[in-house]
């Protein structure tokens, strides 16, 4: 199937390429965009990885997410985006088995520089990224580079992207086992190459399909994820192959089916050689109520079917060679739907001078947006978030 979608990308490039003429793809804005994400999580249920696939998997996050993107002339452009997670989490507390213990909680935080390049003439954008993120058992390094090339005066385009992780765990065992178990290695790093096909079919529908292959190795268990067994009474930590395949193939479309009305649609199918085939559908129905205020309606359906290391509280056998209990990995269904209202008049909801300089803000739009998440694993959640976007 990827053979087929690389064949059909290559030759639309080629037919599209045949058939553009003179054209000058549009450059930066000229002005900063500076967007700021706020969020709050809750969820609960009763299938903690960290005890086996019982027990709570209660947790809260806030999250703080800017972004800004700084254009230096018509062609080049730095993006810089940094934030924090802080989370308390009931499930992670009992690694020490201790509810005052420091897995209670912690602070994730991240921070990635970009840089763009354009080729007006030629119609191409060149991209690299740098970036790091750091918690109290987990840290990360990434770096990517990205190209894409316009083809038929804006009409389609070809997205080529790559990126790594190279991340360090800091071991944190169960309590009981500590100094009773070992792991081959603290490092996972993540290869991810991906290939997307965008295009307009007419003024009402647009469409782009990807395709993405993901592998990694190192540390893919989580060590203070404990295992149960049937045929003994000691747990063991979580045991996984030390290399893991993911193909993940999508295709979204955006269908302006009304002059106010907006269909945006989604598909993924994913596979991987843990034995986990999945299906996601997802649709927002942004609805314009007015020329500043628009309600989008939200819905998400995902299922999967298990891994083939996956099996509940005090299942398996000592025996296996790989083993977790972790319901993520199980066989399971979700739904998640919601709501998300944006504010964004034609000239903004408000202005102010820089100080020391003639350059102003305009505070652009607001969105609020709720959801509501649920699995038939018994885990649910629920999700608050704003995104407030300046202009400079």
């Amino acid at each position: 199937m990827i053979r087929s979608i690389l064949i059909v990308i290559l030759l639309g490039t080629t037919i599209v390429a045949i058939a553009q003429g003179e054209y000058k793809m549009k450059g930066n804005n000229d002005y900063t965009e500076i967007d700021i994400l706020s969020s709050y999580y809750n969820q609960d249920g009763d299938n903690g990885a960290v005890t086996g696939g019982v027990g709570t998997e209660a947790l809260t996050d806030v999250a703080t997410l800017i972004v800004i993107n700084i254009p230096k002339d018509s062609t080049k452009a730095l993006n810089y985006t940094f934030g924090a997670d802080y989370y308390t989490s009931a499930s992670t507390d009992n690694i020490d088995n201790n509810p005052s213990s420091a897995s209670s909680k912690d602070i994730r935080a991240f921070v990635n520089v970009g840089y763009s390049k354009l080729n007006l003439s030629k119609a191409t954008t060149y991209g690299i990224r740098l970036g790091i993120s750091r918690e109290y058992d987990y840290t990360s390094f990434n770096g990517g580079i990205n190209f894409a090339k316009e083809f038929y005066e804006g009409n389609s385009q070809l997205s080529l992207n790559a990126q790594v992780f190279v991340d360090q765990w800091g071991l944190y065992f169960p309590v009981e086992l500590r100094g009773n178990v070992t792991v081959p290695t603290t490092s996972r790093n993540s290869y991810d190459g991906q290939i997307t096909w965008s295009q307009v079919i007419n003024k009402k529908l647009q469409i782009a399909i990807s395709g993405e292959v993901i592998y990694m190795n190192g540390l893919l268990s989580t060590p203070f994820h404990r295992v149960f067994f049937a045929d003994q009474d000691t747990p063991d930590i979580e045991r996984l192959p030390s290399t893991r395949l993911k193909i993940p193939l999508s295709i979204r479309s955006t269908w302006f089916a009304l002059e106010r009305l907006v269909v945006r649609s989604y598909y993924r199918f994913y596979t991987d050689d843990f034995g986990i085939n999945a299906h996601t559908v997802n649709i927002d129905l942004p609805f314009k109520i007015s020329d500043s205020f628009t309600a989008t309606p939200f819905y998400r359906y995902h299922t999967q079917t298990g891994s083939d290391y996956f099996a509940p509280f005090a299942v398996h056998n000592s025996t296996q060679e790989f083993y977790t209990s972790d319901y993520d990995l199980s066989d399971l269904s979700s739904h998640k739907y919601g709501l998300a209202v944006g504010y964004s008049p034609l000239y903004g909801l408000a202005r102010m001078r820089m100080p020391f300089s003639k350059r102003a803000v305009m505070f652009n739009s607001l969105i609020l947006r709720g959801a509501r998440y649920s699995r038939d694993t018994g885990l649910s959640a629920y999700s608050f978030a704003f995104e407030a976007s300046f202009r400079m």
